[in-house]
């Protein structure tokens, strides 16, 4: 089972004296050439004028910039320290992924990371950042990452759970889209509140709730090996506090409000 996460806006920095990311040591080495890219693209872009602007940088941080310039030197740190929010405030920073799992974190930097494996530095760069002579970040890296897609389409087909749990937003599948095979089945998070039997899609607060996914397919003892399985697994993990249903290949989160 693979679970796809959006990362965070929100970073927390690491131990000044971590040592920096090692762009060789992370998994998915077929990204390399494109990482290497897009690091010397985002500090380029940080030393220009026009670079906060680019990046997204609030003017009440100017500092970050000044850190994008230097990424290559920045501390670096596990995914689930580093990345903060209401999603990842979910997962302890010591989460155990289990046999048979896999958590990739989109990002805007990195193409994808290992939420397990990996070591990143805090950055602020997004999809829609624009990044000196390459573009807008997602488009970019949406050419670079079309053949990961097919590699992971292979192993999770010839693994005992042929799923992938999308949970990240709009702008990051548009980044990598992943769809539903014969051999693998992709199933989007999509929480809703019901009130008086009126449900109402959740937009400000999705990330809490698929968090709450994560953390409940993690905290199972077994990996789920259909569709179905995922569903009653949650169930289960939500404990009755949560509904689940599977509406095609939507995973209906429902959270029932009196």
């Amino acid at each position: 089972m693979l679970i796809l996460l959006p990362p965070s806006e929100t970073k927390d920095r690491p131990s000044p004296y971590a040592d920096p990311m090692e762009l060789g040591s992370l998994s998915l080495p077929a990204l390399t050439t494109a990482r290497q890219s897009m690091l010397r693209a985002v500090q380029r872009t940080a030393t220009g004028a026009d670079g906060a602007a680019r990046l997204g940088v609030p003017a009440s941080a100017p500092e970050l910039t000044e850190r994008m310039a230097h990424l290559d030197q920045e501390p670096a740190g596990a995914p689930l320290q580093v990345y903060s929010g209401v999603l990842f405030d979910q997962l302890a920073p010591g989460t155990e992924v289990g046999a048979e799992r896999t958590v990739l974190i989109q990002s805007a930097l990195l193409g994808l990371v290992d939420a397990a494996a990996d070591r990143i530095p805090a950055y602020r760069v997004s999809a829609t950042s624009r990044i000196q002579r390459l573009g807008t970040a997602g488009t970019w890296w949406r050419k670079h990452l079309t053949p990961v897609v097919a590699d992971l389409h292979r192993q999770l087909a010839a693994s005992a759970s042929p799923l992938v749990i999308d949970c990240r937003s709009g702008a990051y599948r548009s980044m990598m889209p992943m769809s539903s095979t014969e051999q693998v089945r992709v199933l989007q998070v999509s929480p809703v509140q019901e009130r008086g039997g009126a449900r109402k899609v959740v937009s400000h607060d999705a990330k809490r709730y698929r968090g709450w996914v994560t953390r409940a397919l993690l905290d199972a003892t077994r990996s789920p090996a259909t569709a179905q399985e995922t569903v009653e697994l949650l169930r289960a993990g939500f404990d009755d506090t949560l509904g689940v249903e599977l509406h095609g290949d939507e995973l209906i989160v429902v959270d029932r409000v009196d």
